[in-house]
């Protein structure tokens, strides 16, 4: 670690480029429930569409379609917290190793968790517009929903490279920062975790139910 002396006779730490890999590999990991959301979105715009060529809506049609179309989201979502475990270790590994490069900044792992998490709770709440409205067997509310859903999904699917783009390039700009052990990076990324997991276990509890109401 280079360092030089100020005016005032005290050692300044010297600035370090951050680490495009450290950047690109956690932006990567971050844009799979993305993709999950995007293609469990597809699913149900395709049934919303149907909505419009039919009269007759059967909740039961409808939870089992909802049931099949969770999987995208849900294995994406897994994976996710699976791959995290490997950014935890980086960022560890990181931490204790000397490297000719900085860790990310925890501002970061910020936007990447929050990008991550629009889609994920769009897709969540959309899907609980329609499962309200079937319970209480709305006819009326269900084509008053419908639209209003079909918008939200094709929501989740343009945010998919939107997010994109913006990940591709908070992980390629170069961006420096003074080189030192920080703990910041490794809590904000664990913390950005605890709520992609609760998201998991949502949708988990979403497909059991809906599973069980098609049996």
């Amino acid at each position: 670690m280079e360092a030089s002396l100020t005016n005032d006779g005290t050692v300044e730490q010297s600035k370090s480029k951050v680490s495009i890999s450290a950047r690109l590999i956690p932006a990567l990991i971050y844009l799979i429930p993305i993709i999950g959301a995007a293609l469990s979105a597809f699913l149900q715009l395709s049934m919303m569409q149907r909505w419009v060529a039919t009269e007759n809506v059967i909740a039961e049609a409808v939870f089992e379609v909802f049931a099949e179309s969770i999987y995208p989201v849900l294995g994406s979502l897994y994976l996710q917290i699976i791959l995290g475990i490997a950014v935890l270790v980086i960022l560890i590994v990181r931490m204790v190793m000397e490297t000719k490069t900085a860790s990310p900044s925890s501002w970061f792992f910020v936007i990447s968790g929050i990008l991550c998490l629009i889609p994920l709770i769009t897709l969540f709440e959309s899907q609980s517009m329609v499962i309200e409205v079937l319970i209480d067997q709305n006819a009326a509310g269900v084509e008053a929903v419908g639209s209003i859903v079909s918008i939200l999904l094709i929501f989740i699917m343009a945010a998919l490279p939107i997010t994109f783009f913006i990940l591709i390039a908070l992980s390629l700009i170069p961006f420096t920062t003074k080189k030192r052990p920080r703990w910041s990076p490794l809590i904000t990324f664990i913390l950005m975790e605890i709520p992609i997991i609760a998201v998991t276990v949502a949708f988990q509890l979403r497909f059991l139910w809906l599973y069980k109401a098609t049996l």
